[in-house]
């Protein structure tokens, strides 16, 4: 059975079911330091074509494009799930989830099998690659350049303030206030990604003098350093004397102690954009577009687009030239709006 101590058991458990020269990828991938998270996705992504390829009777060897066009019709408008679960018995058992096939994740599913034919014709399982059949007889899809949705600074202050307004009404423990208030603030002032957030452990934060630092691995294993403003400051300090004593190295921890993870990162989002009453186009808010609310205020106050860039952890400076569009669609509702101005005027 597969195992790697970097990987949770379930997703072990995944990668045992396909055929062993799919699991060599996987210990490429561990190899090459990519992060669990990554691993875990092209785990259910390739768990979901070997089940496609079982249906069908169709192996590695006999793959086609044809079969390979079918795959991506199939999944088209959503699909199952399968995961594993282990019960408190210690026995696995299998549960199956209907998921939205989005945007992103049919681009997730072809970068996936992409990754892996490219390895099997490397490492000469395959003659040639099945995915790039496919691609050469697909029509394009049509780029469609999404303005990323973000938060205005009134819609900043009311979701901060949601926090206090929304522990006020209940009784609720001290520390977890001052922990998702500290949260957002990292979130609104660093521009981190929500992986990077789970992963931070106490160590994370440094002094270097009077200043207060916090170390963020981002992806591909790059380390960047961020330096942390009063106010984040200030909420972080609180917390930590607040913070309950737990064996877990986390910088921060739930109800029980232990590391926060991604969901219930999304889960306090969700409370304090409810609890804020922030409109409809904010309303869906989720911790990726706090990091959109970030680079968008500091292109809008005069920021370079290269410090914007290393502060977001961009490898690319072309993924950070997209707030530029935002900008500009703000100086085209300035000036719509002085129109409307002046025809009351005239």
């Amino acid at each position: 059975m597969f195992h790697s101590r970097r990987l949770p058991s379930n997703i072990n458990r995944l990668i045992s079911d396909f055929p062993e020269d799919v699991q060599d990828f996987f210990l490429e991938m561990i190899s090459a330091e990519r992060s669990p998270l990554t691993i875990a996705n092209y785990a259910y992504d390739f768990s979901l074509f070997f089940r496609f390829l079982k249906e069908k009777n169709k192996d590695i060897e006999s793959l086609d494009a044809l079969t390979i066009k079918r795959f991506f019709r199939y999944i088209e408008n959503g699909y199952e799930r399968t995961i594993y679960v282990q019960t408190a018995k210690g026995e696995w058992i299998t549960r199956k989830h209907f998921h939205e096939n989005t945007r992103s994740g049919k681009q997730r599913k072809r970068a996936s099998l992409r990754s892996l034919f490219r390895y099997l014709v490397t490492a000469q399982v395959l003659e040639k690659d099945p995915m790039q059949a496919y691609e050469d007889a697909s029509l394009r899809t049509r780029s469609k350049q999404k303005v990323p949705v973000f938060l205005t600074m009134e819609e900043v202050t009311r979701l901060l303030q949601a926090v206090q307004t929304y522990h006020n009404r209940k009784t609720t423990i001290s520390w977890i206030k001052t922990r998702d208030l500290s949260i957002l603030l990292l979130l609104l002032n660093t521009g981190m990604r929500v992986s990077e957030l789970v992963n931070l452990d106490m160590n994370s934060l440094q002094k270097a003098g009077d200043s207060l630092r916090i170390v963020i691995m981002g992806k591909g294993g790059k380390e960047r350093m961020l330096k942390l403003n009063a106010v984040v400051v200030g909420s972080l300090e609180q917390y930590l004397q607040e913070r309950p004593s737990s064996h877990d190295p986390a910088l921060f921890l739930n109800k029980n102690a232990n590391r926060l993870s991604r969901k219930g990162i999304s889960e306090l989002i969700t409370k304090y954009v409810r609890e804020a009453k922030l409109p409809p186009k904010a309303a869906n808010i989720s911790p990726h577009k706090l990091r959109h609310t970030l680079a968008t205020m500091l292109l809008s106050n005069g920021e370079n687009l290269r410090v914007v860039q290393e502060i977001l952890g961009h490898s690319s400076i072309q993924t950070t030239q997209i707030y530029t569009h935002v900008i500009n669609t703000e100086k085209d509702d300035a000036l719509d709006k002085l129109a409307s101005i002046q025809a009351d005027i005239l």
